[in-house]
């Protein structure tokens, strides 16, 4: 028995590893059945080359010259349309980027690169490059709209002339059946991987249609009740879905490939008997206390641009929070929040570092409660474990700088605070439970602890107005000092399982969608991005940061992060150009470095 998981290409290329696939990867392992994890990612970066990339353009620009795409399926022609003066506009921009590939394909897998930004910037910004036009990604959807998918429509695509992913996932189809799996399991984790992962999926049932095929991820767990024809894209693309925890399914879904199980008593599994969709639901997830420790097989640093692997771990049974009362999050009334005991996580970490060989860690809980984290860190200590992390908290007062200390000595390099608001009116409407007072303590004495804090601000809450949107900007300006980072969220989403999301209708009716509001919310996230020294491309890379201050430090840090800022966003074309020639040296100084090694 074999079962192979495999991550679609994405328009972003996530530079976090994600939780789930490794625990589940852990269970298969600990049950004697063989599996591995495979990124395309980092495949596709090596196919890709200079000359297919500009025929690929070129393709495109006769494409939209000659409005090729008024011969498409109307569900992807307003897509098209958007994307047509952009792509018309950028063209020559996109032809001068693509100059650039041969320097990076060769940093490809080269560490140094971590510790360079202008090189970092270049290799993730050419993975966007080889991908941000592809009509396997750009033609996403809409989340909350009801589907009605036409399956010719999606073969067309799959068929058209500028599909640029039909050479390369061919090849990749092949290599996967050449591995003779029983089960592939398809990750799909956001609207932009659907029809790459669809395509994926097709290609192999094309080739074999004996390998059963399960699809996993957030995306169709969140949006699989839209789809009204959902039945339809059964046995032509996959055999089945993964809804909800998968911790009993994977193992169980082995054991039907085998027939030694029923498809009736797999849980959480979603499958169609004569033509009708089917559900095995259970609610009750397996408790981390009783599952094995993660495995980490298939996962390669070079697939995420990192010198180590920044390993996910989680210290509660599930995915909630011990709050769990915030209406727009997925935790809201959902299931008990039971953290692990302290010495079980503490020695999963340990256990990591050492086989892995990585040091860095990501605690991957909503928000982890300041006495756990305490015990954590004195046991943390007490072993003498040479680990970094980052982790995300809510801003309680309990967040004393005593505590921040010693959380620091243990190794936490950053937090990420949930703020969300800075108005108080909106933080009592969406019962986040902590004060504007208590926030900027938290902060104050986190920056005086030595640690990088980042904070969340989202835009767009129910009944929210402009002056509570002011409220936040000056929140900011206040408290800039101890402020590294503000991850803006431009619209409030309504998260499935959240109370907004139960009742969405009633709280969708109260965002206020007038041009005079979104006008103004886009002036608020500029004025922040200004005031703390940073841009939109480099918020998306927060990984990038976290390596950086855990090499060099939060000033060292600082000061790239201003040079960054300045290049982005300093309007002055002579220093711009100082700026971008400095880099450009950096650049010339890494390059020759990495020939001489």
């Amino acid at each position: 028995m074999k079962y192979l998981f495999i991550k679609p290409i994405n328009l972003q290329t996530n530079t976090i590893i994600l939780p789930g696939i490794p625990s589940l990867l852990g269970i298969l392992e600990n049950n004697n059945v063989e599996c591995e994890y495979i990124n395309l990612e980092s495949a596709y970066h090596k196919y890709i080359t200079k000359e297919k990339l500009q025929n690929y353009y070129k393709l495109l620009l006769d494409f939209y010259k000659n409005k090729e795409y008024l011969n498409y399926p109307e569900l992807f022609q307003n897509k098209l349309i958007s994307l047509k003066k952009i792509f018309i506009n950028h063209y020559q921009r996109l032809q001068n980027d693509i100059n650039y590939l041969s320097i990076i394909k060769n940093w490809h897998n080269k560490k140094e690169i971590m510790y360079t930004f202008s090189s970092y910037s270049l290799v993730c910004g050419y993975s966007l490059l080889a991908k941000q036009l592809s009509i396997l990604l750009i033609c996403s959807f809409t989340q909350k709209e009801e589907k009605i998918i036409n399956i010719n429509d999606i073969i067309f695509l799959f068929n058209s002339s500028i599909n640029n992913f039909k050479d390369f996932y061919n090849e990749q189809a092949d290599n996967i059946i050449s591995k003779n799996p029983d089960i592939v399991g398809i990750q799909i984790t956001s609207g932009d991987a659907f029809f790459s992962g669809l395509y994926l999926c097709y290609l192999i049932k094309q080739k074999n249609k004996n390998i059963h095929i399960n699809i996993g991820g957030s995306y169709f767990e969140l949006y699989y009740k839209n789809y009204k024809n959902l039945n339809e894209f059964f046995n032509i693309f996959f055999d089945s879905i993964s809804i909800g925890d998968s911790t009993k399914t994977v193992l169980e879904l082995t054991k039907y490939v085998k027939k030694e199980l029923t498809i009736e008593k797999v849980t959480n599994l979603l499958y169609t008997q004569n033509g009708e969709i089917k559900f095995n639901e259970n609610k009750t997830p397996t408790s981390i206390k009783d599952l094995p420790f993660q495995s980490f097989k298939g996962y390669k640093e070079e697939d995420y641009f990192l010198p180590e692997l920044v390993l996910p771990v989680r210290c509660s049974t599930t995915y909630s929070c011990y709050w769990h009362k915030c209406i727009f999050c997925t935790c809201s009334g959902n299931s008990k929040y039971i953290p692990i005991k302290v010495e079980r996580f503490v020695a999963e970490i340990e256990y990591l570092s050492k086989k892995y060989n990585t040091k860095h860690f990501i605690f991957w809980d909503n928000a982890i409660h300041p006495k756990y984290i305490e015990k954590v860190a004195d046991l943390i200590l007490e072993k003498k474990l040479n680990i970094k992390y980052n982790m995300y908290a809510r801003l309680e007062k309990e967040f004393t700088y005593e505590l921040l200390k010693k959380i620091k000595k243990s190794g936490c390099i950053a937090i990420h605070w949930g703020l969300d608001s800075a108005s108080e009116r909106i933080l009592n409407y969406v019962n986040k439970g902590i004060t504007i007072e208590n926030a900027q303590n938290v902060l104050k004495n986190s920056r005086r602890a030595g640690i990088f804090n980042c904070i969340f601000l989202i835009f767009g809450f129910p009944t929210e107005t402009i002056d509570d949107m002011k409220k936040g900007l000056e929140f900011i300006k206040r408290n800039k000092k101890n402020i590294h980072r503000v991850i803006n969220i431009d619209s409030c989403k309504f998260l499935n399982g959240s109370i907004m999301n139960n009742n969405y209708e009633y709280y969708n009716a109260l965002i206020d969608k007038s041009e005079e509001f979104n006008k103004y919310k886009l002036k608020t996230i500029n004025e922040i991005q200004t005031i703390t020294k940073s841009s939109e491309y480099e918020q998306l890379n927060f990984q990038w940061s976290y390596m950086y201050i855990s090499k060099y430090g939060i000033n060292r840090f600082k000061l790239i992060n201003y040079l960054i800022h300045s290049i982005y966003r300093n309007k002055n074309k002579i220093i711009k150009k100082i700026l971008n020639i400095y880099l450009k040296f950096e650049t010339w100084k890494l390059e020759k470095k990495l020939e001489n090694n």
